[in-house]
């Protein structure tokens, strides 16, 4: 029972270096991965802001243009109202 014993913890150790040794092994490739996709998600979170703020400055300003024209065409309105009034 002693040999048994003795065999499956030198198994476990054994198993647990090479996980150790894979899982090194993993962490020099999966830093730079790690980098590069907090780049991207930075970049993504960069143009969505920007479009966001394009597309509000957008709205405003044909929201405004559109309400100038309203008046403008309301002051026209209002002088052949004038003139026939008259």
């Amino acid at each position: 029972m002693g040999q048994e014993q003795a065999s499956k913890v030198s198994e476990i150790e054994e198993t647990r270096r090479r996980l150790d040794a894979e899982i090194e092994e993993l962490e020099t490739y999966l830093t730079p991965a790690t980098e590069q996709m907090k780049r991207t998600a930075a970049i993504a979170g960069a143009v969505m802001a920007v479009v966001s703020i394009v597309a509000i400055v957008v709205r405003r300003r044909s929201k405004t243009e559109s309400i100038r024209r309203l008046r403008d065409i309301d002051r026209r309105l209002e002088r052949m109202e004038d003139r026939l009034a008259a």
